[in-house]
């Protein structure tokens, strides 16, 4: 590892020796404000829409995220000279905005059933336009470079006629349809919810095992295995698998509900699992989804027992007013009492909740609106095997085939008040229903005049999925539209890859004939250091304000990207971002270095990077070359963390722990010296091209040094991505001779790592070389003595002289170290001898878990990884402590000898 650059106080003229990232960015943010996008009308387009955030609050680490890799995407394709338009907005988020705003209202007082439709839908109004502001100024704050002009919010007036034209389409056309079917249904939000709404998490439970007695008066009995006895009362029939022998002779019989005398019969049904329970399923049409389609499939009714609230209901008898938790250890209670109840175990069972309140969802027989989605996903699931939406990474396109595979039509209506009003108009006089954007004057169906409109809204998914094409003026056909639809980029979370991404396919097709998006890149969660989801009851929620004003914004940005990896969520802790900062503050360093010893004053007339001379310089400038190959590369795929990766590695590792160390004996030549002048040149060339790679990923920092040191060219943002297509600045020979020298330089630190020396302690050694090396290492010896602290040092011609001391070996010839009076070899022996021991112990260890099954079979990738990166590097240690002691016993002979 190599040491850090040291600058002096004085350096830097017009770069503070301390970077502010907090002053710098508000300068920024001030100077731009939300200035207008300059369109570039003979340019290939790039064109993305960003998922609009929620009007429910301030934004969170996946938002923080998502922003971030969607704004490294426009600021590299205009640098790449595209016209790139990315629209801002947000979401009017129906049912989760309703229930932020309920909840103040709750707080001051206000009931929603004290309100009405008109005056709750004002204070929704209200609450828009108090809170977006900030969403959007949150959105800036994270150096976003959005088309602000484009702005648009789901239900602003030309996106709600849109909604209605799309509705009104699809009810013409056959696919909108309103019927009575089983939905689920929020008891606490009070509207039906779609299936992807409906999350599913692990609650401990019971199984309760019931007798249902057969009838007439048979001494015979049925035990079914059921979680909710609470709605027995509701039971319409037994069902067995007709393949279970078990119970052959019992299909066509029948048997009393338990605790009242209700007969209802035992059918068969291959829906029945032989292995759930005891093998008979109790049906009960009006709260299950499977039990209604089996009990369609029989010609059996309903009984529903449940209220909208899900309380118990008059028909549900004694239980009527409790709730579902209470109704079920009444059922118990009596149900043990009756001698109806064999047992009950424990059981884990799966519970589906509201996506937005967590509260259990009841399964609800209720008349809404759908839409038919089968004909509509047949393109959606053809574009992405054909090839033309392609999915970053490639994998989730599988789960999207499986959703679209098996897709059911779409329950679209919600019964809450903010929201897309559904354009539809209901007859009071034969109940007919028309649709149209504004009331009829008659039904369409009996000419009556007394229309009310559907109290219901749309889900707000049914917006949303329009977002791609109507931001760009759909249904009008504007120059936007023409112009950048379909999109190039689509940046999202897979937690939405039903509700959204699969929708806006659909209906990208429907109404366009063209996909939504080309590319859909899907990112991970952000979670905490531990791996845990972040919320507020685990109180690990980390605000991204915070943690940008604490490290500046470039920090944060450049620890989202770098950590972005495909398939693997993001494991946020303080310390990653702090560690950032640093880089930060490295880059800040080396370019007030540059501003001191090539400021623009002394930049060469005429420097050509392809005729450099200098070894150091032509190794800086192929890697440089290399470095801009590649990021471009990956950000073309996606690939956001091996940019990162390679913008880090290239300006920490080789830019400034190598070639500003290297630079320094240049610079103590006079300023008119030919070497000194190629130097300033390849830094200030270096140092432009590093900014313009940065800038995608750090806009801030970057910017700000590009106004100081390079203010006589065009502004950062108006520059072109680096591309050196015929620049080949160095022979293989050239690159190879300062990687030697790296190699010796790292060599020399490691034998002082090994022996514990202090960095400051200089030593004194020689080289061995051949005779036809001493001209090339004796040009370097200023260089290698300055970045190993080895003086004197002078060199030997192989065969020549005395070579005493330890070695060094490196690819040219071996270094020998003086280290008489410096160490105490026999004392050094025996504490290598413990190290040795030590680090064998370790390395056993972590072998001996990376050799267990079971450890690989239950440890994350990453902790396994870890391991396998920490043996690596522990048999790397190991090597290098025998070699240290072998040369130890070499040198403690030698003295025996004499």
């Amino acid at each position: 590892m190599s040491e850090p650059i040291e600058l002096e106080e004085s350096f830097g003229e017009q770069i503070p020796k301390t970077y502010e990232p907090v002053q710098t960015e508000q300068k920024w943010l001030e100077r731009d404000g939300k200035k207008k996008r300059v369109p570039r009308l003979d340019a290939p387009t790039f064109s993305m829409a960003i998922p609009p955030p929620n009007i429910t609050g301030r934004l969170h680490m996946g938002h923080a995220l998502n922003i971030t890799l969607q704004d490294v995407v426009a600021r590299f394709r205009k640098m790449e000279g595209h016209d790139v338009l990315w629209i801002p907005g947000t979401d009017h988020a129906g049912i989760a905005t309703q229930n932020v705003v309920e909840k103040r209202l709750s707080q001051e007082g206000v009931s929603l059933r004290s309100m009405t439709r008109e005056g709750f839908v004002e204070r929704v109004w209200e609450w828009k336009d108090s809170i977006k502001s900030g969403i959007l100024d949150q959105i800036t704050r994270l150096g976003a470079s959005l088309s602000w002009e484009h702005e648009r919010f789901t239900m602003d007036a030309g996106f709600s006629r849109a909604v209605s034209e799309v509705f009104i389409r699809l009810f013409r056309e056959g696919y909108v349809y309103r019927g009575e079917r089983m939905i689920h249904w929020c008891p606490r939000c009070l509207t039906a919810l779609s299936d992807v709404e409906v999350t599913y998490v692990d609650r401990p439970g019971a199984l309760y095992f019931v007798r249902y007695q057969e009838s007439p008066g048979r001494d015979r009995f049925l035990t079914v295995a059921t979680t909710r006895p609470e709605t027995i009362f509701a039971d319409q029939a037994l069902a067995v698998h007709p393949e279970d022998a078990r119970y052959s002779d019992w299909i066509g019989r029948k048997v009393f509900v338990p605790l009242i005398q209700r007969e209802i019969p035992v059918i068969a049904d291959t829906a029945v699992d032989r292995e759930f329970g005891t093998g008979v399923l109790k049906i009960t049409p009006s709260h299950s989804m499977v039990d209604w389609e089996i009990a369609g499939r029989h010609g059996l009714e309903p009984l529903e027992i449940m209220d909208r609230t899900a309380m118990m209901n008059e028909r549900a008898g004694p239980l009527k007013g409790l709730t579902r938790e209470d109704a079920r250890e009444r059922m118990v209670v009596e149900l043990s009492a009756r001698e109806f109840l064999e047992r009950e175990e424990p059981y884990a069972g799966s519970v589906g909740v509201c996506y937005r309140c967590q509260t259990a969802i009841e399964p609800r027989l209720s008349l809404q609106w759908f839409v038919r989605m089968g004909e509509l996903a047949r393109p959606a699931i053809q574009a992405v095997q054909d090839g033309t939406i392609r999915f970053y990474p490639d994998g989730w396109k599988n789960t999207y085939f499986e959703w679209l595979e098996n897709i059911r039509d779409w329950c679209v209506s919600r019964q809450i008040w903010w929201g897309h009003p559904i354009p539809a108009w209901h007859c009071q006089k034969c109940a007919g229903v028309s649709v149209d954007f504004e009331r009829p004057e008659q039904c369409s169906h009996c000419g009556g005049t007394d229309l009310s409109p559907d109290p219901d809204v749309l889900d707000t998914w049914f917006s949303s999925a329009l977002w791609p094409f109507v931001t760009l003026g759909w249904p009008e056909r504007t120059s936007d539209l023409e112009r950048f639809y379909p999109t190039s980029l689509l940046v999202t979370g897979f937690d939405i890859l039903f509700f959204w991404v699969a929708r806006m396919v659909m209906m990208g097709y429907h109404f366009t004939g063209k996909p939504p998006f080309k590319d859909v890149y899907i990112h991970a969660l952000v979670r905490d250091q531990y791996g845990q989801k972040m919320t507020k009851s685990r109180g690990n929620v980390v605000d991204p304000l915070e943690i940008m004003d604490r490290y500046g914004t470039d920090s944060f940005r450049m620890t989202l990207v770098h950590m972005a990896s495909p398939g693997r969520d993001i494991r946020l802790s303080t310390e990653r971002v702090e560690g950032f900062r640093n880089f930060v503050s490295k880059i800040w360093n080396a370019f007030r270095f540059i501003e001191r010893f090539a400021p623009a004053n002394r930049t060469p007339e005429a420097f050509d990077p392809a005729s450099v001379q200098g070894t150091a310089n032509r190794w800086i400038l192929t890697s440089l070359v290399q470095a801009v190959h590649d990021m471009r590369k990956y950000l073309s795929i996606y690939r956001f963390d091996e940019a990162a990766n390679t913008l880090y590695h290239f300006t920490w590792h080789l830019f400034c722990d190598w070639y500003i160390e290297a630079s320094k004996a240049a610079f103590d030549r006079p300023q008119d010296d030919p070497e000194h002048i190629e130097t300033v040149g390849t830094i200030r060339f270096c140092g432009s091209v590093l900014l313009r790679m940065a800038h995608p990923i750090m806009p801030f920092v970057t910017r700000e040094l590009w106004e100081i040191l390079y203010a006589s060219e065009a502004p950062l943002e108006e520059q072109t991505f680096p591309d050196f297509p015929g620049l080949h600045p160095g022979t293989e020979d050239s690159v190879r001779e300062f990687e030697s020298l790296m190699s010796l330089v790292g060599g020399i630190r490691q034998v002082r790592s090994q022996l514990k020396l202090n960095p400051s302690v200089e030593l004194s050694g020689h080289l061995v070389l051949k005779s036809q090396m001493e001209e090339r290492y004796r040009r370097h010896l200023p260089f290698i003595a300055r970045m190993a602290r080895v003086r004197p040092l002078d060199i030997i011609i192989e065969g020549q002289g005395q070579t005493l001391g330890l070695q060094v070996p490196f690819s040219d010839g071996v270094l020998f170290l003086d280290l008489t009076g410096v160490v105490d070899f026999g004392a050094e022996e025996k504490r290598l001898r413990k190290e040795r021991e030590k680090v064998g112990q370790k390395k056993d260890s972590i072998l001996q878990r990376l050799k267990s099954r079971e450890f690989r079979e239950k440890a994350p990738p990453e902790v396994i990884e870890k391991d396998e990166r920490l043996l690596r590097e522990t048999e790397e240690e190991a090597s290098g402590l025998e070699n240290a002691l072998a040369q130890l016993r070499s040198i403690l002979s030698g003295s025996d000898g004499e």
